[in-house]
């Protein structure tokens, strides 16, 4: 599908029109004609200074001006360390420690309120000739931008970028979706690329410097461990996310949780404790691998007494073919969309029995995830190569010179991006974990996807909150030794159920053939 058949899609069919690009938002210095596609006077508009920001139905755009200093929040933000859910309030925090001074000097109270936030966002300030724009904690909420003929556009979906400036495809990345293994490990793009040479990524912990047409990625944030014991992380990690599930109840009318048996999910329905009356609690089933889920969700309610409901989604649905491409284009026309995820999204587009569903991701930058993935390895190296990002990235079994294309990319991407803390750094895979694979792929997935039905919250992301997760030792995040910890702390019953659901594509024998991938792959000079 290119963009004309997009076109013609929604031309004549406003309910496809409103949910292209659902949730998103450009912001822009550039003349655009909002009658016309993609936004057909259907999205929100504000003139702010000399730019023009566009929101689609259903986001929501914050904007609070001080004197010559404006800043705007789009998307939703709530701060569990203050107890504020209130956006206007926490942009007016932030402009009373605010002074061009904080982009020089990265320990100040502006940052840390900045750090302090949870939630699913673009952050934009306004100050004179200088623009910045700052991300959630983990990229859900995805950013691209591009500087064309000294006009600036940042928006959350790059076909929508693309669109409004007939961007073709990079040919690399076109090569590089049609290889046999590309849809493996998540339909993302490697380092900050996009399919449009053109537009780049907002990688987390970083902020954008926009200054009379010209862009620099500036580092904010550099993770680290922190010298506290198990003990210690398990309450604080425990009693903020109880802070933030409290915080969207109050942010929402009808929020509602959705459920699993495996470890996040338990968790987040155990840091609930004490507020289980302000929500709903739900799973789906759209394939018989999701009916194992969705039973051990619903066995573990019935054992706390709560109400649990799963929604059985059709086999079939009326004009999913036209959803799907919908969908496709939402993510870029990088990530296909199985039919039963576009399933999913139709059918929760149509419910009103909640107005945001309350996800535990983010919350695997905390376990371990390659070590997991790879039999356990705890040993990566001190230092990040090119070779070993590809490694991690995708399987290549053939097709040698994709590699090499793309370990250069990752080249590019470590001498831009990638910085360590000088002090107590967390594993560099973990890093990279957190920077790239979370952002790249869950963000996509969350932006382009996801919140085409409803709104997306996750309590987990929060750079607070990942910090103390990550400062167990990698042996107890293998063995989740700090979710058992809050689990036990929070809600025992939960444990004490016996419920558990562990990731059936994780298998021992598929993680040791990794393992062995990894070996051969990272020492292959070719």
């Amino acid at each position: 599908m290119d963009k004309a058949g997009i076109q013609c899609i929604v031309e004549n069919d406003r309910a496809l029109r409103r949910q292209l690009f659902a949730r998103g938002f450009v912001f822009t210095d550039m003349n655009i004609d909002t009658k016309e596609y993609p936004f057909y006077d259907e999205w929100q508009i504000q003139y702010i200074d000399t730019y023009l920001l566009l929101v689609s139905p259903n986001q929501h755009a914050y904007v609070i001006s001080r004197g010559t200093i404006t800043a705007i929040l789009i998307g939703h933000a709530y701060n569990p360390f203050l107890m504020i859910h209130d956006e206007n309030i926490i942009l007016d925090n932030l402009l009373n420690v605010y002074s061009k001074q904080v982009f020089e000097i990265n320990d100040n109270a502006f940052w840390h309120n900045i750090n302090e936030l949870t939630g699913v966002f673009t952050l934009i300030l306004l100050d004179g000739n200088d623009t910045y724009v700052i991300g959630d904690a983990s990229g859900m909420q995805t950013a691209f931008y591009t500087v064309q003929r000294d006009k600036i556009v940042v928006s959350s979906h790059t076909n929508l970028i693309g669109d409004l400036l007939d961007l073709t495809w990079d040919p690399y990345v076109k090569h590089l979706v049609s290889y046999r293994f590309f849809k493996l490990l998540g339909n993302a793009l490697p380092g900050d690329i996009t399919q449009f040479k053109e537009v780049r990524r907002l990688i987390p912990n970083h902020y954008l410097r926009i200054h009379t047409g010209t862009v620099a990625e500036m580092r904010f944030y550099w993770p680290h461990k922190l010298c506290k014991s198990n003990k210690s992380i398990v309450d604080e990690v425990a009693d903020l996310l109880h802070e933030n599930i409290g915080l969207i109840s109050k942010k929402w009318t009808k929020p509602a949780i959705s459920l699993t048996g495996g470890c996040d999910s338990k968790t987040t329905l155990a840091c609930a404790n004490g507020l289980y009356n302000q929500f709903r609690y739900f799973s789906y089933v759209s394939s018989e691998a999701e009916k194992v889920d969705a039973d051990a969700a619903s066995g573990i309610c019935k054992e706390l007494g709560l109400p649990h409901k799963t929604y059985t989604i059709p086999e079939s649905m009326e004009g999913s073919e036209n959803i799907a491409e919908i969908l496709n284009w939402n993510t870029g026309n990088i990530r296909y969309s199985h039919p039963e995820d576009v399933r999913k999204r139709m059918f929760f587009a149509n419910t009103e029995d909640f107005d945001v569903e309350v996800k535990s991701w983010a919350s695997e930058i905390g376990r371990a995830y390659y070590s997991k993935r790879f039999n356990g390895r705890t040993d990566f190296g001190g230092k990040p190569t090119p070779r070993k990002c590809t490694t991690l990235y995708k399987f290549f079994l053939n097709d040698r010179k994709l590699v090499k294309q793309t370990d250069d990319i990752f080249d590019e991407y470590l001498q831009r991006f990638f910085q360590q803390a000088k002090d107590d750094p967390i594993e560099w895979q973990e890093q990279f974990f957190w920077e790239f694979r979370v952002p790249s792929w869950n963000g996509l997935v969350i932006t382009g996807e996801h919140r085409y039905s409803f709104d997306i919250t996750i309590p987990y992301n929060n750079r607070r909150i990942l910090e103390l997760l990550l400062s167990a030792s990698i042996k107890d995040r293998i063995n989740d030794m700090i979710y058992k910890g809050i689990r036990a702390l929070m809600n025992p019953s939960i444990d004490d159920t016996g419920i558990s659901i562990s990731n059936l594509k994780h298998t021992n024998n598929r993680a040791k053939l990794e393992n062995i991938y990894y070996i051969v792959h990272t020492k292959l000079p070719f």
